[in-house]
C-alpha cells in the first residue's frame, strides 16, 4: 500500500507531529491518526499476551465526515521496528475505511427504512 500523508513525505515511511498525529489520505477519505504508547490492556487486546513491551504503541485512526465520527480503527505496533508500525499504519488505515463503509451503509439503510415508514411514496 502507498502511504500518502498529508504534509509530509510519506513513502517510505511515515512522520508524526509532535502531539502524535499525522494525517493520511486513504481511497479518498482524510484518516486522522493518533499514536500513543500502548497500555497493558491495549496489548492483551491484539496479543492475549501477560507482559507488554514498553516499545508498543497504540495507533488509532479516525475518519469524521460532516463533523460525525464514522470510522475507527486501531492496531499495536512496537516503535522499535518499522515494519511493524507500517504494517500497523496500514491495516489502520484499511480497518478505518472498512468501517466508514459499513457505517454509512448502515445509516443509507435505516434512513431509507425510516423513509418509507413515515413518508409514503404517491
Amino acid at each position: 500500500m502507498e502511504l500518502c500523508q498529508l504534509g509530509a513525505p510519506a513513502d517510505p515511511g511515515f512522520r508524526l507531529d509532535l502531539d502524535g498525529t499525522a494525517r493520511f489520505t486513504h481511497e479518498g477519505y482524510l484518516v486522522a491518526v493518533q499514536v500513543r504508547r500502548a497500555t497493558a490492556e491495549d496489548t492483551r487486546s491484539y496479543y492475549e499476551l501477560l507482559e507488554t513491551d514498553p516499545h508498543d504503541v497504540l495507533l488509532t485512526g479516525v475518519v469524521t465526515l460532516e463533523g460525525i465520527e464514522v470510522g475507527t480503527a486501531s492496531a499495536v505496533a512496537n516503535e522499535r521496528d518499522s515494519y511493524s508500525m507500517r504494517q500497523a499504519l496500514e491495516e489502520v488505515l484499511r480497518d478505518t475505511v472498512t468501517e466508514v463503509r459499513r457505517t454509512v451503509a448502515a445509516l443509507n439503510a435505516r434512513v431509507e427504512k425510516t423513509d418509507r415508514k413515515h413518508c409514503p411514496q404517491p
